[in-house]
C-alpha cells in the first residue's frame, strides 16, 4: 500500500545523486543514508538476533518468489537481511539502530549491546551484509543516563544514574519516576569514578564495532540520553567540572570521550548525533533558543578545530527541530530555518540531517542544494522501501509504513516490505 502523503518529485537535478567524500577510504554514491532507527530485534542478551526460520515460512517464500523483491534467495540471519536490503544500492551510508555501549549504558529489552563477543560477532555479519553491496555503516553507540528504564537496571544490579538527579517530567511515556521509586532504584548524578568507566566502556565498545568490521562509530549525544543530559543546561544542575555553569563544562564529558575515541582510533572513525533544539526526554534546547544557539554555535566550533587538522568528526548528524508525529505536534519551521543557518557556519564537515523531511519535496530539494555537503538520514521510510533510493530516483511511489510492528521480535514488518513494483 502507498502512502498517499508522499508526491513524487524529481532529485536528478539536486545534489542528492552527486557522490560526496566522507574520507580517504568512504565517497557516497548519494545523499540518502539509513537513519539509526531502534528495531528491538535482538535477543535476551541483547545479541542482534541472526536467526533464520523465518526463512522457512510460506509467508517468506511466497516474498521472494516475487522477482520484483530483488533481495535474493540467500539464507541470511533475520537482522543481517535487513541491513543487505536496505544497502543494495552501492555507495549508501548505513547507519545502525542504537546499540549499549556496556551493561550499565542500557536499561531496555532486546536493543543490542556490542560489548560480548557474541554481540560483536552478530554485527561482524551485518557489516559484511553491507560490504558486499559496495556500501558502508556507522555503529551509534548508545548511553541511556536517565531515559532507561530504572526497574530493568534494577533487574540487572545496576544503578539508575544521570547528569544530575534531576526526573524526566514531561513526556515521559516510560513513567521513569514512577519505575523508579517503585523499584526503588533512585535516579542520582554519575560521579566522576561511573564517568571514567563510560570512558572506557566506549573504547571497549568501539574497539568490537571495528573489529566486527564496521566502519566507524557515532556517538548519541541527542534525544535526551546521557550526553545530551550533560549538554542540557536544565538538567544538568552539577556543581563540578561537568556542570552546567559553562560551556565548556557542559561540554566536557562528550569532548573528552570524542577525543580519547579518535586518539585510539583515528578520526577518520568518529561521528557523533546532536538535537539543538530537540525536546525528546524533557530537553529544554527548544525553550530558550537564543542561549541554545550560542551554545551549540560553541560547541560545533569546539569540533569544527578538530575536523580542521583531520581529528574528526567524519560527520555530525542533526535531528531535525521537530516534535515526533506521535505527540501529534507540528514540524516547527522558525527553528528549522535557524538550524540550516548557524550548523553550517559553525561546522565546514558533512552534515547528515534527519526528521520528516522527505514529505515536503521543496524543503528536501532546499536541505539539499543550500550546502553541497548534506546527506540525508531516512528512518520510517527507509524501513518501509528496502529500495528507497531506487524509488526516489525513479519517481515512484513509496510503501506505507506500518508502525505497529517498529518494536516487535519476528520478520513480519521487518524484512517483508515489498520492494517496487509498477501497478
Amino acid at each position: 500500500m502507498f502512502d498517499e502523503r508522499y508526491s513524487p518529485a524529481s532529485l536528478t537535478e539536486t545534489n542528492f545523486f552527486k557522490p560526496l567524500k566522507l574520507t580517504d577510504s568512504i565517497t557516497l554514491q548519494h545523499r540518502g543514508a539509513l537513519a539509526p532507527v531502534t528495531r528491538v530485534r535482538a535477543d535476551d542478551n541483547l545479541v542482534l538476533n541472526q536467526q533464520t526460520e523465518y526463512t522457512e515460512t510460506i509467508d517468506w517464500k511466497k516474498f521472494i518468489g516475487d522477482q520484483a523483491n530483488k533481495t535474493g534467495d540467500q539464507k541470511r540471519g533475520m537482522a543481517e537481511e535487513y541491513y543487505h536490503q536496505r544497502s543494495q544500492r552501492p555507495g549508501t551510508l548505513i547507519i545502525t539502530e542504537a546499540t549499549f555501549i556496556s551493561p550499565g549504558a542500557g536499561g531496555y529489552e532486546n536493543c543490542p549491546g556490542i560489548y560480548t563477543d557474541a554481540q560483536k560477532d552478530s554485527f561482524a555479519k551485518v557489516a559484511n551484509a553491507v560490504h558486499a553491496n559496495k556500501s558502508y555503516i556507522f555503529m551509534q553507540l548508545w548511553n541511556l543516563g536517565r531515559a532507561s528504564n530504572p526497574a530493568v537496571l534494577k533487574k540487572h544490579g545496576l544503578p539508575y544514574i544521570s547528569s544530575s538527579d534531576k526526573y524526566i517530567l514531561t513526556g515521559d511515556y516510560l513513567e521513569t519516576k514512577k519505575q523508579s521509586e517503585e523499584s526503588g532504584n533512585l535516579l542520582r548524578p554519575i560521579t566522576i569514578e561511573e564517568i571514567e568507566q563510560f570512558k572506557k566502556d566506549y573504547v571497549h565498545a568501539t574497539k568490537n564495532a571495528l573489529e566486527a568490521g564496521i566502519d566507524g562509530v557515532e556517538l548519541h549525544s541527542a534525544n535526551g540520553y546521557l550526553f545530551n543530559q550533560f549538554l542540557d543546561k536544565v538538567c544538568n544542575q552539577r556543581n563540578d567540572k561537568y556542570g552546567s555553569q559553562s560551556y565548556e563544562n557542559r561540554s566536557r564529558f562528550l569532548l573528552e570521550v570524542f577525543d580519547l575515541l579518535v586518539e585510539k582510533f583515528g578520526g577518520d572513525k568518529i561521528a557523533l548525533r546532536l538535537s539543538p533544539f530537540g525536546s525528546f526526554g524533557d530537553m529544554a534546547g527548544a525553550d530558550d533558543v537564543e542561549e541554545t544557539t550560542a551554545f551549540y554555535s560553541y560547541l560545533l566550533d569546539e569540533f569544527e578545530k578538530r575536523r580542521a587538522v583531520n581529528k574528526g568528526p567524519v560527520y555530525i548528524s542533526l535531528v531535525e527541530p521537530r516534535h515526533d508525529e506521535t505527540a501529534g505536534a507540528q514540524e516547527n519551521k522558525a527553528n528549522t530555518d535557524l538550524l540550516i543557518e548557524f550548523v553550517y557556519k559553525h561546522f565546514k564537515g558533512v552534515i547528515v540531517r534527519a526528521g520528516g523531511i522527505l514529505l515536503d519535496a521543496e524543503y528536501t530539494k532546499k536541505v539539499l542544494d543550500t550546502h553541497d555537503r548534506t546527506v540525508i538520514a531516512f528512518g520510517r521510510y527507509f524501513i518501509a522501501n528496502p529500495d528507497l533510493i531506487d524509488r526516489l530516483e525513479g519517481e515512484h511511489p513509496i510503501n506505507k509504513y506500518d508502525r505497529s510492528t517498529f518494536y516487535t521480535s519476528g520478520f513480519k514488518g521487518y524484512v517483508d516490505y515489498p520492494y517496487y513494483k509498477p501497478e
